[in-house]
């Protein structure tokens, strides 16, 4: 027998942190099959279910796709975080691995990391535009803890995650 009490429970729960805070999902408990979720190229689905840690997705046209709950969101949710870039330590990881690298934000607009100081500006869209120093061929972007995600080579994927360091 199908427990009502879940669904009914979670979909409030769910729709209340998606306008909460406009956030790519953190777990697998965010799939929940039925929802309508977006992913990083805005295109919507339906949750069909969740297979060996990876949500899959069904969309109008027939295919479905499966992805990693943290590449998409709730669908309607802008995909900017209401989290800000504040002053402090972010130290950097990438598949897990701490890469001995740390970003220290500072007022006005400047930042430094192990190779130097550089300044940068927050975009409006969440885009982290670092206009000099070390990180300025890097592709950044403000995520939601408040995190920066990087990638090195210009690309959109953030394959290196720095988080504010809490005390």
């Amino acid at each position: 027998m199908k427990a009502p009490a879940r669904g009914w429970f979670a979909a409030p729960l769910f729709l209340l942190a998606g306008q909460a805070q406009a956030a790519e999902f953190k777990t697998n408990a965010d799939c929940i099959p039925g929802i309508q979720v977006a992913d990083r190229s805005d295109r919507v689905g339906t949750v069909v279910a969740l297979d060996n840690g990876m949500c899959k997705v069904g969309f109008a046209d027939g295919s479905q796709r499966s992805y990693l709950v943290w590449m998409l969101r709730p669908a309607g949710a802008s995909p900017q975080t209401e989290d800000r870039l504040v002053p402090g330590t972010y130290p950097c990881y990438s598949s897990g691995n701490y890469l001995f690298m740390d970003i220290v934000i500072q007022d006005g607009g400047r930042y430094r990391s192990g190779k130097g100081a550089g300044e940068y500006r927050l975009e409006k869209d969440g885009a982290i535009d670092f206009s000099s120093g070390p990180l300025e061929p890097a592709s950044a972007r403000l995520l939601p803890g408040p995190r920066i995600g990087l990638n090195m080579n210009g690309g959109r994927f953030h394959n290196t995650s720095c988080s504010l360091k809490k005390n």
